[in-house]
Protein backbone atom coordinates (compact mmCIF):
# COMPACT_ATOMS: atom_id res chain seq x y z
CA UNK A 1 0.00 0.00 0.00
CA UNK A 2 2.96 2.17 1.28
CA UNK A 3 4.82 1.67 -1.90
CA UNK A 4 1.55 2.29 -4.35
CA UNK A 5 1.26 5.40 -2.34
CA UNK A 6 4.60 6.67 -2.72
CA UNK A 7 4.69 6.00 -6.67
CA UNK A 8 1.41 7.98 -6.73
CA UNK A 9 2.98 11.05 -5.14
CA UNK A 10 6.39 10.79 -6.70
CA UNK A 11 7.01 13.36 -9.46
CA UNK A 12 9.06 11.03 -11.70
CA UNK A 13 7.65 10.60 -15.13
CA UNK A 14 8.64 6.86 -16.01
CA UNK A 15 5.89 4.95 -17.82
CA UNK A 16 5.82 1.64 -16.49
CA UNK A 17 5.83 0.61 -12.49
CA UNK A 18 7.44 -3.16 -11.74
CA UNK A 19 6.16 -4.13 -7.81
CA UNK A 20 8.67 -7.27 -6.75
CA UNK A 21 6.89 -8.60 -3.90
CA UNK A 22 7.71 -11.98 -2.41
CA UNK A 23 3.92 -12.39 -0.68
CA UNK A 24 2.80 -14.75 -2.80
CA UNK A 25 -0.81 -14.86 -0.84
CA UNK A 26 -0.93 -11.68 -1.03
CA UNK A 27 -1.04 -11.46 -5.05
CA UNK A 28 -3.18 -13.98 -5.12
CA UNK A 29 -5.61 -12.07 -2.82
CA UNK A 30 -5.72 -8.94 -5.02
CA UNK A 31 -6.12 -11.74 -8.15
CA UNK A 32 -9.28 -12.49 -6.31
CA UNK A 33 -10.41 -9.28 -5.40
CA UNK A 34 -9.61 -10.18 -1.28
CA UNK A 35 -7.47 -6.29 -1.18
CA UNK A 36 -9.72 -3.79 -2.08
CA UNK A 37 -8.18 -0.90 -0.56
CA UNK A 38 -4.59 -2.29 -1.83
CA UNK A 39 -6.58 -2.61 -5.39
CA UNK A 40 -7.66 0.45 -5.08
CA UNK A 41 -4.28 2.36 -4.53
CA UNK A 42 -3.13 0.44 -7.35
CA UNK A 43 -5.79 1.52 -9.64
CA UNK A 44 -5.10 4.75 -9.17
CA UNK A 45 -1.52 4.31 -10.41
CA UNK A 46 -2.66 2.79 -13.32
CA UNK A 47 -4.09 6.09 -14.36
CA UNK A 48 -0.71 7.40 -15.26
CA UNK A 49 1.34 4.35 -15.37
CA UNK A 50 1.66 0.51 -16.98
CA UNK A 51 1.46 -1.57 -13.69
CA UNK A 52 3.20 -4.72 -13.42
CA UNK A 53 3.24 -7.12 -10.22
CA UNK A 54 5.83 -9.37 -10.32
CA UNK A 55 6.52 -12.42 -7.75
CA UNK A 56 10.25 -13.08 -6.12
CA UNK A 57 11.22 -15.92 -4.13
CA UNK A 58 12.04 -15.19 -0.99
CA UNK A 59 15.83 -15.74 0.31
CA UNK A 60 16.68 -16.38 -3.14
CA UNK A 61 20.56 -13.62 -3.27
CA UNK A 62 17.80 -10.62 -4.83
CA UNK A 63 19.75 -7.89 -3.25
CA UNK A 64 17.46 -5.80 -2.89
CA UNK A 65 14.50 -8.22 -1.37
CA UNK A 66 17.49 -9.54 1.20
CA UNK A 67 18.04 -6.04 2.49
CA UNK A 68 14.28 -5.52 2.88
CA UNK A 69 14.55 -8.67 4.60
CA UNK A 70 17.35 -7.68 6.61
CA UNK A 71 15.81 -3.98 7.80
CA UNK A 72 12.59 -5.65 8.74
CA UNK A 73 14.68 -8.01 11.17
CA UNK A 74 16.58 -5.40 12.62
CA UNK A 75 13.56 -2.66 12.75
CA UNK A 76 11.82 -6.04 14.79
CA UNK A 77 14.31 -6.11 17.40
CA UNK A 78 15.28 -2.72 17.81
CA UNK A 79 13.41 -0.09 20.45
CA UNK A 80 11.07 2.02 18.82
CA UNK A 81 11.67 5.89 19.05
CA UNK A 82 9.29 8.09 20.68
CA UNK A 83 9.34 10.60 17.90
CA UNK A 84 7.18 10.01 14.94
CA UNK A 85 7.85 10.06 11.24
CA UNK A 86 5.53 11.43 9.33
CA UNK A 87 4.57 9.37 5.66
CA UNK A 88 6.00 12.43 3.84
CA UNK A 89 9.07 12.43 5.81
CA UNK A 90 9.17 8.69 5.21
CA UNK A 91 9.27 9.06 1.37
CA UNK A 92 11.95 12.02 2.04
CA UNK A 93 13.87 9.18 3.38
CA UNK A 94 13.29 6.51 1.25
CA UNK A 95 14.02 8.73 -2.20
CA UNK A 96 17.34 9.27 -0.18
CA UNK A 97 18.00 5.70 0.19
CA UNK A 98 17.66 5.00 -2.93
CA UNK A 99 19.50 7.00 -4.52
CA UNK A 100 22.75 5.25 -5.64
CA UNK A 101 25.36 5.08 -3.35
CA UNK A 102 28.12 7.05 -4.85
CA UNK A 103 25.42 9.46 -4.92
CA UNK A 104 24.63 9.40 -1.37
CA UNK A 105 25.76 11.37 1.51
CA UNK A 106 27.15 10.07 5.08
CA UNK A 107 24.04 10.11 6.66
CA UNK A 108 22.86 6.81 5.41
CA UNK A 109 25.43 5.64 8.12
CA UNK A 110 24.02 7.11 11.28
CA UNK A 111 21.48 5.93 13.37
CA UNK A 112 17.80 5.96 12.83
CA UNK A 113 16.68 8.82 15.15
CA UNK A 114 20.12 10.97 13.75
CA UNK A 115 18.87 10.46 9.77
CA UNK A 116 15.45 11.74 10.88
CA UNK A 117 16.71 14.52 12.91
CA UNK A 118 19.21 15.74 9.73
CA UNK A 119 16.18 15.14 7.06
CA UNK A 120 13.76 17.42 9.24
CA UNK A 121 16.68 19.84 9.60
CA UNK A 122 16.96 19.68 5.90
CA UNK A 123 13.91 19.29 4.41
CA UNK A 124 12.17 22.25 7.15
CA UNK A 125 9.33 19.66 7.81
CA UNK A 126 10.42 19.83 11.93
CA UNK A 127 9.19 21.12 14.86
CA UNK A 128 10.25 24.25 15.15
CA UNK A 129 8.39 27.35 16.01
CA UNK A 130 8.28 28.68 12.13
CA UNK A 131 7.17 25.41 10.70
CA UNK A 132 4.36 24.17 13.25
CA UNK A 133 3.04 28.03 13.23
CA UNK A 134 2.41 28.22 9.65
CA UNK A 135 1.95 24.44 8.40
CA UNK A 136 -0.16 23.64 11.65
CA UNK A 137 -0.79 26.17 13.62
CA UNK A 138 0.40 24.42 16.71
CA UNK A 139 2.74 26.98 17.58
CA UNK A 140 1.17 30.56 18.74
CA UNK A 141 4.31 32.44 16.83
CA UNK A 142 6.98 31.55 14.55
CA UNK A 143 9.61 33.39 16.13
CA UNK A 144 11.93 31.58 18.48
CA UNK A 145 12.31 32.16 21.76
CA UNK A 146 15.08 34.52 21.46
CA UNK A 147 12.80 37.13 19.92
CA UNK A 148 15.00 38.12 16.70
CA UNK A 149 13.90 35.84 13.48
CA UNK A 150 12.19 32.90 13.13
CA UNK A 151 13.09 29.89 14.79
CA UNK A 152 14.12 28.10 11.82
CA UNK A 153 17.00 24.85 11.01
CA UNK A 154 19.26 28.00 9.71
CA UNK A 155 18.28 30.03 12.91
CA UNK A 156 19.27 27.39 15.82
CA UNK A 157 22.10 26.34 13.53
CA UNK A 158 23.79 29.70 12.90
CA UNK A 159 22.43 32.42 14.97
CA UNK A 160 19.96 32.03 17.81
CA UNK A 161 22.27 33.63 20.62
CA UNK A 162 20.17 32.19 23.10
CA UNK A 163 22.42 28.62 21.98
CA UNK A 164 25.62 30.60 21.45
CA UNK A 165 27.14 28.19 24.25
CA UNK A 166 26.02 24.74 23.05
CA UNK A 167 27.21 26.04 19.35
CA UNK A 168 30.39 27.54 19.98
CA UNK A 169 31.04 24.42 21.99
CA UNK A 170 30.56 22.28 19.21
CA UNK A 171 31.61 24.52 16.47
CA UNK A 172 34.41 26.43 18.40
CA UNK A 173 35.16 28.53 14.31
CA UNK A 174 32.67 29.69 12.21
CA UNK A 175 30.71 26.45 10.54
CA UNK A 176 28.49 27.31 7.10
CA UNK A 177 25.22 25.88 6.99
CA UNK A 178 26.13 23.70 4.18
CA UNK A 179 28.34 21.86 5.64
CA UNK A 180 26.26 21.00 8.99
CA UNK A 181 23.68 19.40 7.03
CA UNK A 182 25.25 18.20 4.19
CA UNK A 183 29.02 17.69 5.33
CA UNK A 184 30.91 14.88 6.39
CA UNK A 185 29.76 11.94 8.79
CA UNK A 186 32.23 13.72 11.60
CA UNK A 187 30.44 16.72 10.45
CA UNK A 188 26.78 15.60 10.83
CA UNK A 189 27.76 14.28 13.91
CA UNK A 190 28.12 16.99 15.70
CA UNK A 191 24.98 18.39 14.11
CA UNK A 192 23.02 15.98 15.70
CA UNK A 193 25.38 16.22 19.17
CA UNK A 194 24.13 20.33 18.83
CA UNK A 195 20.29 19.51 18.73
CA UNK A 196 21.24 16.97 21.33
CA UNK A 197 23.21 19.01 24.08
CA UNK A 198 20.61 22.16 23.17
CA UNK A 199 18.25 20.02 24.36
CA UNK A 200 16.30 20.56 20.98
CA UNK A 201 13.10 18.40 19.45
CA UNK A 202 13.10 18.64 15.96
Amino acid sequence: MQAASFVQDSADSCYQVVFLSDALSVLQALENDKLPQLAKALQMVRQTRRVVLQWIPAHCGIPGNERADELAKEGAVEDQPENSVSFSEQKTIIKALMRPRTNRDDYHTMSREQQVNLIRLRTGHNRLNAHMNRKFKLAPSPTCACGQEDQTAEHILQRCPLLDEERKEVWPSPTPLQTKLYGSRQELEKTTTFITSAGLIV
